[in-house]
């Protein structure tokens, strides 16, 4: 047993015995492999090119901005007339041309009621005002009649006067008797009665006179009344105009107050158009800044507005447009759009139709309105969407991507007016940078298209000019255009 115990210790030693032999070579090798590792040259490292990113760009123009705002209306006559019976009767004519649409001219003759009624009633008045006359021309007659009977009987006092005196005179001498001085006495006081029977009559006179005056006054006011409802007997076109609808019949009795037909006056349309206040703002042209109650009016208005207008149909396949004038603004604003109202008229759209190219300007017609403002010189503007939130993207001298703060004074189509921030010549990115880092290198491409869309587009060179027509009137504007 002990034996096999000492063989055993003996395989151990000589086992660990071997594998110590190897560990010093092991360790020499480890070192060496590391003294080469740290001794080798190190590799060159190679800086890759920065990526540039390719984006469209134009530089910032300046331009001279005609302000434009469009609205929306509906065309309405500049002019309606109303036929009213002003007279009751039966209807005794009616012109053939009277119906729904149709045009008539001015002073022409659209129906009759029965006048003969009203002329009875002119034929009695003028006879009772040639009776009125005469009983004033009697009166007139009867107060010369009555101041000479007057001077008659005067005189013819002023004598049995002078008769009672020489008999008074007599019976104080006892030269006559007291009967005849009696008689004479009374013969005295019925002159002075009838004197004064003529002189009330004549008194008189005045008052009866007054009496006939007024009422020949009277029956003469009511002669004209008479004259003028016969004339209410015939309704006649006020001035050249297209009827709206008629429903009239021959025969048919009205009323006094009812209500016949419409016209419309063919020298104008008007077309309210709506649009925002806050784009109406750009239009006004107010140097002066205040203005007293006095200047209030309209021309003053028409002035501080200063715009032509373009009235073009919003709902139909045919491009036709009128050139318009400004005529006023309305009272208030739209409480629940808060736009302001503004009117504007076509002069003759009649005249200015083209069969084919260019209908009436007929009630009712949906419009699209496009006021058009003095131009704003020198104006710095962008296209609309490159403003992001109060700035643009702009490239700097090495072309590198810069964040640039502006102020914008308003947008209008697809640009922006900048009031602060850009003063032109810079070059603005119109691409899309997101993301959009600060500084990144920019490969830029030149957007002439764009820059050509913008500037048309702020310049008004796609305004077609006034037209002008036979009359003038289609090019006016409510204020001076240079």
């Amino acid at each position: 047993m002990a034996e096999k115990t000492r063989s055993k210790i003996m395989q151990t030693l000589t086992r660990f015995g071997m594998r110590s032999l190897f560990i010093p070579p092991l360790v020499a090798g480890i070192f060496i492999a590391i003294w080469i590792v740290g001794n080798r040259p190190q590799p060159q490292r190679e800086v890759a090119d920065e990526a540039s990113r390719m984006l469209r760009v134009i530089d910032v123009p300046v331009v001279d901005v005609v302000p434009r705002v469009v609205g929306y209306g509906t065309a309405t006559p500049g002019q309606t007339w109303q036929a009213v019976a002003e007279v009751d009767g039966r209807i005794v004519e009616v012109h053939p041309e009277l119906e729904s649409g149709s045009f008539v001219n001015k002073d022409q003759l659209l129906l009759r009621i029965d006048p003969t009624e009203y002329e009875y009633a002119v034929a009695q008045l003028e006879a009772e005002i040639k009776q009125a006359k005469a009983l004033i021309d009697e009166l007139i007659r009867t107060e010369e009649n009555l101041k000479a009977s007057i001077a008659i009987e005067r005189e013819a006092l002023s004598v049995t006067q002078r008769e009672m005196e020489r008999l008074r005179q007599l019976a104080s001498r006892s030269a006559t008797s007291q009967s005849e001085l009696d008689a004479q006495q009374r013969s005295v006081f019925t002159q002075q009665q009838r004197l004064q029977d003529q002189t009330s009559a004549l008194n008189l006179l005045p008052a009866r006179k007054e009496s006939q005056e007024a009422n020949l006054a009277l029956k003469q006011a009511q002669l004209e009344q008479a004259k003028l409802d016969l004339e209410h007997t015939e309704i006649r076109a006020p001035f050249q105009c297209r009827l709206g609808t008629v429903t009239l019949d021959l025969d048919q009795y009205v009323g006094t107050g009812q209500s016949l037909f419409e016209a419309y006056n063919l020298d104008l349309v008007e077309v309210e158009a709506q649009a925002p206040m806050r784009e109406v703002r750009r239009l006004i042209q107010n140097d002066s800044q205040t203005a007293s109650l006095e200047e209030f009016s309209m021309q003053r208005v028409r002035d501080v507005f200063n715009v032509r207008a373009v009235v073009e149909m919003a709902s139909s396949d045919i491009p036709a447009r009128w050139d318009a004038r400004f005529m006023r603004v309305r009272e208030s604003l739209d409480l629940q759009t808060r736009s302001l109202s503004m009117v504007v008229g076509v002069d003759d759209p009649y005249e200015q139709v083209i069969p084919g190219i260019r209908p009436p300007l007929l009630q009712g017609t949906y419009c699209r309105v496009t006021l058009i403002g003095q131009p704003r010189p020198n104006q710095v503007i962008v296209p609309r969407h490159t403003v992001h939130d109060g700035h643009v993207y702009v490239l700097d001298d090495e072309q590198r991507l810069r964040k640039q703060p502006v102020e914008v004074a308003f947008v209008q189509g697809e640009f922006a007016v900048i009031r602060s921030g850009l003063t032109g010549g810079e070059t603005l990115i119109v691409s899309d940078p997101t993301p959009a880092v600060e500084g990144m290198l920019i490969d830029p491409v030149t957007d002439d298209e764009l820059l050509d869309r913008v500037i048309t587009d702020a310049s008004g060179a796609d305004i077609a000019p006034p037209t002008e027509t036979t009359n003038g009137k289609a090019g006016d504007i409510g204020g001076s255009n240079d």
